[in-house]
């Protein structure tokens, strides 16, 4: 990984410190109802402080690179059709039997791959997962990364490009979901995979039960509907 991920950490630890210190703003010389407002104004000054830190759109598309190798696994004719459904189908058999997608991916045949690839956009993990489209993201990423990890030229190719932005992608994803609250465990997870060295920084195993504290110290105030111009990320 070329790129330096210390800014996004510094960005994010600010972020909270400062709603830290929104949540708890508090003056003598205020009324109660004062204070709240107080409160929510410093909220939304620490929102769109991040606004501006956030990594554009442009900057965080690793989907193409992934997306051409990917693709190029989908079925050519029907003797790939149906060998595609035969891994698949023994794929559905294994989880049942307790084994971890993971671990199958790691584990698997060229041809295993593309069939997970191809199967996983209507798998019971995606269709039964709140966010779906994540589920299909981290899979594909994974089978991406195994294919070059097997040497698969095209895989290999396509590294060195789609690492920075998938990066920046995720980093772009858990900064503008802490916007509204929490990042959501998937942004997480993908985020520690890619870059654990800039996760560990965030200390977020270390601090659980006070940011889940903050953010509902966070949620209140927005549930009392001070808002007058939503924060817009580029």
């Amino acid at each position: 990984m070329a790129i330096n991920t210390a800014p996004y950490v510094e960005a994010f630890r600010r972020f909270r410190s400062s709603l830290a210190q929104a949540v708890d703003f508090t003056d003598p010389n205020f009324t109660n109802s004062a204070i709240t407002r107080e409160r929510f104004n410093r909220v939304m000054q620490a929102r769109a402080g991040l606004v501006d830190l956030i990594p554009a759109a442009s900057q965080a598309d690793p989907d193409t690179g992934v997306a051409r190798v990917i693709d190029a696994l989908a079925p050519k004719n029907a003797d790939d059709v149906a060998l595609q459904e035969a891994e698949a189908r023994k794929v559905q058999i294994l989880l049942g039997a307790g084994r971890s997608l993971e671990v199958l991916i790691k584990e698997a045949s060229p041809l295993r791959l593309a069939a997970i690839a191809q199967w996983i956009e209507v798998s019971p993990e995606a269709l039964g997962s709140a966010d779906p489209a994540g589920v299909i993201a981290e899979v594909r990423e994974l089978v991406f990364q195994q294919l070059v990890d097997a040497g698969v030229p095209e895989a290999v190719l396509e590294r060195d490009v789609t690492l920075d932005a998938a990066v920046v992608a995720a980093w772009r994803d858990v900064l503008t979901e802490a916007l509204e609250g929490a990042a959501s465990l998937g942004a997480l997870s993908r985020l520690a995979r890619l870059d654990q060295r800039g996760y560990a920084a965030l200390g977020l195993d270390e601090s659980v039960q006070r940011d889940i504290e903050l953010d509902f110290q966070v949620g209140r105030l927005d549930s009392l509907h001070l808002r007058h111009d939503a924060v817009r990320v580029r």
